[in-house]
């Protein structure tokens, strides 16, 4: 055998050299995938007190590493009238503290930045479809639309932010499908996926033009 290694000492050093390498490469491939997955944003879209449907608040959750800050929401439902959507991120209403005294840019707005492992208490289901069917100007019964024929199918939240290092924004993504009521049951809502969806994409960042064009 030591005969061997020494009249074949350089293809054996080679192949040393070569094993080695390749050890470096595949433990240097997992160091960079740890930091990769380490350092991108993640964002969760959540649907709390999940027994109350529909009366559920909507919580928005930053799982990254550092902070990000929430640039704006759009909400989008499907009926089958039609896709209609609208921003929810300044509050509106009854949202708003009763004395103007009390109104601070903190209480106007959800736009701002969210800490790593902090939630935000978005508002309830039912009021993302008021203000939506209210923006299409139909009227609305006990979160369903009143007009007959008109049923809804799901509702897609859509959180965009941008994260403490990065300079491109990015979506958080979550659809839940709506369940029509029967007689005397109240509108049921489901999340259509375990997770949420974090989109980077160039189409989506495309997407994001158009609703600040829109909406900001």
């Amino acid at each position: 055998m030591l005969e061997f290694l020494t009249e074949n000492y350089t293809v054996v050093a080679s192949v040393t050299n070569i094993g080695t390498l390749l050890v470096w490469i595949f433990y240097a491939q997992l160091l960079y995938s740890s930091y990769r997955r380490q350092r991108l944003p993640r964002v969760l879209i959540n649907k709390g007190v999940g027994d109350e449907y529909v009366d559920s608040p909507c919580l928005i959750c930053n799982m990254s590493q550092e902070a990000v800050f929430v640039y704006f929401m759009i909400v989008k439902l499907k009926t089958s009238d039609g896709i209609y959507e609208a921003p929810m991120t300044d509050r509106e209403g009854d949202e708003l503290p009763e004395s103007e005294g009390e109104i601070t840019l903190r209480n106007r707005t959800r736009q701002g930045p969210l800490n790593s492992g902090e939630c935000l208490e978005f508002v309830s289901f039912r009021r993302m479809i008021k203000r939506l069917l209210d923006s299409a100007e139909l009227d609305i019964n006990d979160g369903s639309p009143s007009a007959a024929g008109i049923q809804l199918h799901w509702l897609e939240v859509h959180v965009v932010s941008i994260y403490g290092p990065e300079h491109k924004p990015f979506g958080a993504v979550r659809r839940f499908s709506i369940e029509a009521p029967e007689e005397g049951q109240q509108v049921r809502l489901y999340p259509d996926t375990l997770d949420t969806e974090n989109r980077r994409s160039f189409r989506y960042r495309r997407q994001i033009n158009d609703w600040l064009k829109r909406y900001l």
